[in-house]
């Protein structure tokens, strides 16, 4: 973990998801010159996603294996949050547990961007899914530059949309 930079150090509002390899991907949250953080999956039927920060590893796991919510541990039990799918409808709501809320919601019916957005600080962040890139796939666009206190780290909640795109294309592929 001694390879990432801190995202207090960010000096851009648009940062890219570098995909890296076939089988098994690993995913990097760059802004073309330094990491902020790294999305790797535990095995290849990629129902645990691991993120890997500066300060600490979190890891995004299914509560079970017939049930929707998704559960954001800090290190590997420790549960921080939950993401929870909204029923006949495409909108994931997060609540962690120091109160903060919002939803990550497809805005327009057809949109290849999915935005994070809370009720007191509107849109904080859009994943951005691009057509025929296989290197540079999603690029994460920053709307809110000021934050408040309980708002999770940046890297966490790209990564929690990144894999909220990723089970989508997931079910998806299965109907």
């Amino acid at each position: 973990m001694d390879d990432y930079r801190n995202i207090d150090q960010l000096r851009t509002n648009e940062l890219a998801v570098v995909k890296k390899g076939f089988w098994k991907p690993e995913f990097e949250l760059t802004d073309g010159q330094f990491v902020y953080a790294k999305l790797r999956y535990r095995s290849n039927f990629k129902r645990d996603a691991i993120i890997e920060t500066p300060q600490v590893t979190y890891t995004i796991k299914r509560k079970g294996w017939f049930n929707r919510t998704i559960l954001v541990n800090k290190g590997e039990d420790e549960t921080i949050g939950t993401l929870v799918p909204e029923t006949w409808k495409r909108d994931f709501n997060l609540k962690m547990d120091n109160g903060f809320e919002a939803t990550y919601l497809y805005k327009k019916l057809f949109s290849k961007s999915l935005s994070l957005t809370n009720n007191t600080q509107g849109d904080i962040l859009q994943v951005t899914q691009k057509a025929f890139n296989f290197k540079q796939p999603y690029t994460v666009t920053i709307d809110q530059v000021t934050q408040q206190a309980n708002t999770p780290p940046l890297p966490l909640l790209a990564f929690m949309g990144l894999v909220i795109i990723m089970l989508r294309q997931q079910q998806a592929a299965t109907q």
